[in-house]
């Protein structure tokens, strides 16, 4: 190990341990990134099973998130489709896969580009049904960062950000969620998830909160469609996802 390497992880360590919450975290790991050379960090869990975003967040140039978001770009990103997947590559070049691209995908690329971000480095973590991934983006090719180490290095201040990340919220300065349109639960709707989510059924739930169970699968319906599911299986593991349930 490098003596700039082992500097770089004691560094990444001590910063990290000294967040007071998930917010502060977030603005610690945006620091450590610019630290190392890094243009913006982009973070999210996904659920690869059914391909749905959980959280993601960023801080890339607000005016980029919006033309991203405005033009739906969302939609033909190969990196958020890799990475929802769960498959995201290790290293993206914008500018070698711009050579071959066509359309939609050459005007994503020339934004990209065009605030610098030339060049993606990823790492994806699995951890039963929730992916979770952090990419940063560089101006330059990040091979020059820290030499043949580079993939290693980046990859170990990948892993030790990604034990600080956690789920954004909706309302959280730089979170995107790119068409799945969430918002937060209610108490009875957080409760009902939680109380299915320690293993009871709903009859269960409506003999504990005294409630019919009527009422119950009411409650359900709203936090299907709070959490953008079709089912509340897939509400709750979103919920769990996001950070919306007391287990």
């Amino acid at each position: 190990m490098t003596t700039r390497f082992a500097r770089l992880l004691i560094d990444t360590a001590d910063t990290l341990s000294h967040a007071r919450n998930g917010e502060d975290a977030w603005l610690r790991i945006e620091a450590i990134v610019s630290r190392i050379g890094g243009e913006a960090v982009n973070a999210g869990a996904f659920l690869p099973v059914t391909r749905q975003i959980a959280w993601t967040r960023s801080s890339m140039a607000p005016e980029w998130l919006e033309e991203y978001a405005r033009e739906e770009l969302y939609e033909i990103d190969p990196l958020l489709a890799a990475a929802i997947a769960g498959t995201p590559p290790p290293f993206y070049s914008v500018r070698d896969e711009d050579l071959h691209a066509t359309g939609d995908l050459k005007r994503l690329h020339a934004g990209m580009m065009r605030y610098d971000y030339n060049f993606m480095l990823t790492q994806a973590w699995r951890d039963g049904d929730v992916s979770t991934c952090i990419a940063i983006a560089t101006r330059d090719d990040p091979a020059h960062l820290f030499g043949p180490g580079t993939q290693r290095a980046l990859s170990a201040v990948a892993a030790m950000m990604s034990l600080a990340l956690s789920p954004s919220g909706p309302e959280a300065p730089g979170a995107r969620t790119f068409g799945t349109h969430w918002r937060r639960l209610t108490r009875a709707e957080a409760e009902v998830l939680s109380r299915l989510a320690e293993g009871r059924t709903e009859a269960q739930v409506a003999d504990d909160m005294k409630l019919s169970e009527a009422e119950i699968m009411a409650i359900l319906s709203g936090a299907r469609t709070k959490m953008d599911s079709s089912s509340t299986d897939q509400a709750l593991a979103l919920a769990m996802a996001r950070g919306l349930l007391s287990i």
